[in-house]
C-alpha cells in the first residue's frame, strides 16, 4: 500500500482503533459488521480500504433500501399516525437506531445506514445526506431542514494519495455528535460535532465543534442561547395566535 506518511495523514489519522466507538457501535446499532476489521478501522478513523468487500456490499444495499423508501403513499393507510408508524419501522431495517417518534421526508441519503444512531423525535426534511463512514450519534428532539447534510468522510490533500487502484483505495473518517433539542436549518453542513440546544443557521458550514446553547450562523457562533422566557408566558403567546389548546 501507498506511504501513509504524508503531513495530511499524519494529522487526520489514528494510530490505532477506537475501542470506545467501536463498543457504542456493537451495543447500540443493529447491523454493524461485528469483527470485521475494515469497518472497526473506518469508524475508528483509521486509514482503511472502502474496497474491502463487506463495506462494498452494504454501501449497495442501502442503496436499495433508499430507493424503495419511494414507495411509500398515504392512501394505503388509514389515518397519518399509522402512516408515519409504518415509515418508521422500514428506516429500522437498514438504520442502526430509529427512535421513537422519528419521520423522514423522501429522498433520504446514506453511505451506510447501519452507522447512524438516531434519538427520539427527529425529523428530516427533503433530501437529508448522512455519509456515515464513522458514527453519527444524534440526541433527541432534532430538525432538521431541508437539504441538510452530515459528513464524516475525510481524504488525503495530496492527488497522488487519492489517486488510487481500486485494490488499494485511501480513506478515514470521523465521527459526529449532535446533540438534543437542536435545529439543522436548511442547506446546512456538519463535518464536527454539534451540543445541545444548539440551532444551525441555513447554508451554515460546520467545521469545528459547536458548544452548548449556540447560534450558529455562516460559518462562526454568533451568540449564546438563554431562556428568556418562561413556559407560562410562551403558551399564553401561542393561545393568543391559536396554535395553543389549553386543555
Amino acid at each position: 500500500m501507498t506511504s501513509t506518511d504524508s503531513t495530511s495523514l499524519a494529522k487526520f489519522l489514528k494510530k490505532e482503533k477506537d475501542q470506545k466507538v467501536i463498543s457504542f457501535a456493537e451495543h447500540n446499532l443493529k447491523g454493524v459488521p461485528i469483527g470485521n476489521d475494515s469497518w472497526q478501522r473506518m469508524v475508528s478513523g483509521m486509514l482503511y480500504n472502502p474496497g474491502d468487500e463487506t463495506l462494498k456490499l452494504a454501501r449497495l444495499k442501502v442503496r436499495d433500501y433508499q430507493l424503495d423508501y419511494e414507495k411509500f403513499r398515504f392512501r394505503d393507510y388509514t389515518v397519518p399516525k399509522e402512516y408515519s408508524a409504518a415509515k418508521r419501522e422500514y428506516l429500522r431495517k437498514f438504520i442502526g437506531h430509529v427512535g421513537d417518534g422519528t419521520f423522514m421526508e423522501h429522498p433520504i441519503y446514506f453511505d451506510y445506514g447501519f452507522n447512524t444512531y438516531l434519538g427520539e423525535n427527529f425529523y428530516s426534511n427533503y433530501n437529508l445526506t448522512i455519509l456515515d463512514c464513522s458514527i453519527v450519534k444524534i440526541g433527541d428532539n432534532v430538525i432538521c431542514g431541508t437539504n441538510v447534510s452530515i459528513l464524516t468522510p475525510l481524504h488525503p490533500i495530496e492527488p497522488y494519495l487519492r489517486l488510487t487502484e481500486d485494490e488499494d483505495i485511501l480513506e478515514s473518517a470521523k465521527p459526529i455528535t449532535i446533540g438534543n433539542n437542536c435545529w439543522l436549518c436548511s442547506g446546512c453542513s456538519i463535518t464536527a460535532n454539534i451540543g445541545n440546544n444548539c440551532v444551525i443557521g441555513a447554508n451554515s458550514v460546520v467545521s469545528k465543534d459547536v458548544p452548548d446553547n449556540s447560534l450558529f450562523l455562516g460559518n462562526k457562533v454568533v451568540r449564546t442561547l438563554k431562556e428568556t422566557d418562561t413556559k407560562e408566558n410562551i403558551e399564553r403567546l401561542l393561545r393568543e395566535y391559536g396554535y395553543y389548546d389549553s386543555k
